[in-house]
């Protein structure tokens, strides 16, 4: 696990490796949130170590890409030092998780209260900062499961229902890099004292044998909750009468697919006895059927009508899915969902449902990379989760609303469409039959993608000139004003393929063309700020910034409000340096984006952000949304134009380096 300083190091090289230019001492400081003189003794380590070798300059430090490796007795010895992935999409686990974890650890092993002296020995720390800096951590994470922490004179044990103490395991071990694709290294660590891998290796085999369709997702995280009860059973910790009494059978009768799973259950069942000498306990061989339960496919999706559908689902379910999907599509102005589609998303959100009321977690390694790569898509899920969740009196995590953005985005990819044509004139001369087969087969293969409106000669196009966004011709005339496109007089796969990429790239500049004009309309300079320090997190930047739209009119109290329950649902912070809080289902009075500029990074949910920007879209610029979204987030993916904006310090040259690539 990397140390405060060694995530600092990994993300300094990141950049480094990222970046065009050389890059000054003062924005390294001021994107490691450290300071100038730590990013020298960095940079000397590294250099030291020999994993790399960072030539410096009076403009800064860069990369120096000649000497990336090193050889001889140096590099032997040297520490590893890695090239860190873009933090966002593989969050180091810091000094401070590490201490509350192994507090956690040992506590929820223990039979008998643990003396605080030990704890901070074994942490190497002292009473007063275990006292002070890790107790409070471990309490705080603690009371999401309803647990507690009770300490008599300088002895502390957990005091909960085993149930809940489960549910803590399994948030522990899925909460590494990878989620539970590295949680049997972390449950290793947790309880040194079982073979985890041998009881993994046995567990899958048992499910390979079952004749039950699981998805690697759905096996993994059953595996992970069994394995986890086979752990607190044989540590004498089973569920008692304050845990909910669960009975599976009504549940599992509905399922086609009973007896097999019985089956597995039983099968579980006789391993456990075999291996440890006891039996399962009737509470937890129902928890165990219930896992089972709730991780198999019902059915294959080819197999799917909405007359199976109806067999396990009511009705009433089925029309608010619908719905509910209807208004995500209005609301984010894309394409309504297909039959095909509602199908498999209203399997899967029945699959949710049963889930979310029988509290089964379902982690998803890859949320934190959705969240960062598509935050439009994610976005869309937060929405249908925040809905659902209102309809039907349930809770969904940032595990779940990244399984629904799976179905919204792979849904979306393949109905992928450009949201507007593009205007085309095609010069082709008259040739026999050639000039009207030609534009019958553009109009054919492309009718989605092209608005034909002329076709003409060469001549006739010369005299006229009309304007066009692409000029298709089959003559290399000279063009002003349009992209040219030069195909022969045949349209053959490699000619409709070069008119689709330049198609593209027409479109994506008009989007980012009417980005651009949008983001100078909605940012302002009463609604920037610079180096606001506030106490209370994020809900105080969200109000402070709110305070300042509600004074300029772009937005009332109910707005802000909305904003918190957004980020009380999933942290927008979506990127390294960034956070963009916005509203889950209330419009703004006028379109807006407050900006707040700060030196000094801010804690924000898995991140420290410099900018936090606030946004507000009222009804009718609903549809500009994704795509500002989906380009604030692209533009502070980038190093180069994350270390420039941050350089920034009045709104001008905010407004300048925020907007330059986008005309």
């Amino acid at each position: 696990m990397a140390s405060a300083k060694q995530d600092r190091i990994n993300r300094l090289i990141y950049i480094l490796e990222h970046a065009n230019s050389w890059v000054s001492s003062a924005v390294l400081a001021k994107m490691l949130n450290t300071s100038e003189r730590t990013v020298r003794n960095y940079i000397a380590e590294i250099n030291r170590t020999g994993s790399r070798h960072i030539a410096s300059s009076k403009e800064g430090y860069r990369l120096d890409r000649e000497h990336a490796g090193a050889t001889g007795e140096v590099a032997e010895n040297r520490q590893p030092i890695t090239p860190s992935a873009p933090p966002s999409h593989t969050p180091q686990k810091s000094v401070r998780d590490t201490r509350r974890d192994y507090v956690l650890s040992r506590l929820i092993n223990a039979q008998e209260p643990v003396s605080m002296f030990d704890l901070a020995d074994e942490l190497c720390i002292s009473e007063s900062t275990l006292s002070n800096t890790v107790m409070p951590q471990v309490r705080k994470l603690l009371s999401q499961f309803d647990i507690q922490v009770e300490t008599h004179g300088f002895a502390t044990r957990l005091e909960g229902r085993e149930q809940n103490k489960r549910r803590l395991l399994g948030y522990i071990a899925t909460q590494g890099t990878n989620g539970y694709f590295t949680s049997t290294d972390t449950l290793k660590e947790l309880f040194p004292g079982f073979d985890v891998d041998g009881i993994m290796n046995k567990l899958a085999e048992i499910c390979q044998h079952s004749e039950l369709f699981l998805n690697n997702y759905a096996l993994s995280n059953l595996l992970l909750h069994i394995l986890v009860i086979i752990i607190r059973l044989k540590s004498n910790n089973e569920l008692d009468e304050r845990d909910d009494a669960i009975d599976a059978a009504d549940l599992v009768n509905a399922f086609s697919q009973r007896d097999e799973i019985v089956k597995c259950a039983d099968e579980f069942s006789r391993y456990f006895e075999r291996a440890f000498g006891c039996p399962i306990p009737k509470a937890d061989y129902q928890q165990i059927v219930l896992l089972i339960a709730l991780s198999i496919e019902r059915y294959s999706y080819d197999e799917l009508s909405f007359e199976r559908l109806s067999s396990i689902i009511e009705r009433p379910f089925v029309q608010t899915v619908s719905q509910i999907a209807r208004e995500t599509s209005e609301r984010y102005g894309i394409t309504s969902f297909d039959e095909a589609f509602m199908l498999q998303f209203t399997l899967h959100m029945y699959n949710v449902y049963q889930r979310a009321l029988y509290h089964v977690r379902y982690p998803n390694p890859l949320v934190h990379q959705i969240m960062s790569d598509f935050a439009p898509v994610y976005d869309m899920a937060v929405y249908f989760a925040h809905r659902f969740s209102q309809a039907l009196n349930v809770e969904l995590g940032e595990n779940e609303i990244g399984f629904i953005a799976f179905h919204i985005g792979a849904y979306l990819e393949r109905c992928a469409a450009p949201s507007n044509s593009v205007t085309c004139i095609v010069i082709v001369e008259q040739y026999h039959d050639f000039a009207r087969q030609l534009v019958s087969d553009l109009e054919h293969a492309l009718a989605d993608d092209i608005a034909i409106i002329g076709v003409m000669s060469c001549d006739a196009y010369l005299t006229s000139h009309p304007e066009s966004d692409v000029v298709i011709t089959t003559i290399d005339v000279p063009v002003a004003n349009a992209l040219k496109i030069l195909i022969g007089p045949i349209l053959t796969k490699q000619n409709l393929r070069k008119i689709r990429d330049n198609i593209a790239g027409v479109l994506e500049a008009k989007r980012r063309g009417q980005a651009h004009r949008f983001l100078r309309h909605v940012l302002r300079p009463e609604l920037f700020a610079r180096n606001v320090q506030l106490q209370g997190g994020p809900d105080a930047y969200i109000d402070y910034l709110g305070s300042l739209c509600m004074a300029g009119g772009f937005a009332g109290d109910d707005f802000v409000r909305d904003v918190h329950l957004r980020e009380r649902i999933s942290s927008t912070a979506f990127t390294e340096r960034l956070a963009i809080p916005h509203s889950i289902d209330t419009y703004a009075t006028r379109s807006f984006i407050a900006a707040l500029h700060n030196d000094t990074a801010i804690p924000w949910g898995r991140h420290d952000v410099n900018f936090v920007l606030l946004i507000g879209i009222a009804r009718e610029d609903m549809g500009y949304f994704r795509d500002v979204l989906d380009i604030i987030i692209e533009l502070f993916s980038s190093v180069d134009d994350t270390m420039r904006i941050m350089q920034t310090d009045t709104f001008e040259e905010f407004l300048h380096a925020f907007t330059q690539d986008l005309s």
